[in-house]
């Protein structure tokens, strides 16, 4: 009978740990989205991550942490901007100030998006 109460006991703390972790996902979720920065990374010839949600005024930080040169560009009716090349290591601020979604691509490699949704 003993055993059968420290099961439930060991299933109760793994239930309060799951709901403790739950809770705070989704409470860091929208610190996320109302961030004044974001950083992304270049890697592998993609974004990670490759989409964002963000509040107008919010910044994203694009870093080169690939082994390639990339070159950032915004090209949409609210909202243009070209990088120009950017060399390994170095980075790029994109501010988004009006609503919208917005595709960032690389100029080099076309199979690299970054879908950022402002709100």
């Amino acid at each position: 009978m003993r055993e059968g109460v420290r099961g439930v006991t060991k299933a109760r703390r793994w239930d309060a740990l799951l709901l403790s972790i739950v809770f705070y996902v989704v409470m860091a979720a929208p610190i996320v989205l109302s961030a004044d920065t974001v950083t992304v990374s270049q890697r592998d010839r993609t974004f990670f991550p490759d989409s964002l949600q963000l509040a107008p005024g919010s910044v994203v930080h694009i870093v080169n942490d690939d082994k390639v040169t990339h070159h950032i560009y915004v090209d949409s009716p609210e909202m243009k901007f070209d990088s120009g090349e950017q060399p390994v290591g170095t980075t790029v601020d994109l501010r988004f100030d009006k609503p919208g979604t917005f595709d960032v691509q690389c100029a080099i490699h076309p199979t690299m998006h970054l879908q950022v949704t402002v709100k």
